[in-house]
């Protein structure tokens, strides 16, 4: 799928997320929601949730954003929260791997090889020096044995 028709699903999503909202806020209930969920497939689905992320304003506080809530699961009244952080104070963050990383690895793997190979040293020596475990570098060592 295009970047264009993925923007275009996003925007047609958009009504339907705000509505969801609504419901979730107080204005729906279960019955609602899943209804709501129900009309749309997976892949709208998990672009629904891309979608309601960014309606929500990370800057504002926890306090903020869940202030709505004043009862549990259960119906039963709970206290608002008291935090002052922010969402984007709390939020945990994917790491993701930089395209570098795939080529420092293969740099380590070829240092590995020809440390071991050509040059005659230890697995354990080489492990130390580059800063992986001695069963990797024998894995890497060995890979090149067996191609």
């Amino acid at each position: 799928m295009s970047p264009e028709q993925r923007g275009d699903a996003a925007e047609r999503l958009l009504p339907i997320a705000a509505g969801l909202a609504c419901i979730v806020r107080g204005e729906g209930g279960p019955r609602e929601i899943t209804h709501v969920l129900a009309q749309l497939d997976a892949w709208e689905r998990d672009l629904m949730i891309v979608v309601l992320a960014g309606l929500v304003d990370p800057d504002r506080t926890v306090a903020d954003v869940l202030g709505y809530l004043t009862w549990d699961e259960h119906e039963r009244p709970i206290p608002a929260p008291t935090t002052d952080k922010t969402l984007r104070q709390i939020a945990v963050m994917p790491r993701l791997a930089s395209p570098l990383v795939g080529w420092f690895k293969d740099e380590l793997k070829a240092k590995a090889r020809i440390r071991y190979h050509q040059l005659g040293e230890f697995q354990g020596d080489i492990a130390r020096d580059l800063g992986v475990n001695e069963r990797t570098v024998g894995r890497w060592v060995n890979q090149e044995a067996a191609a």
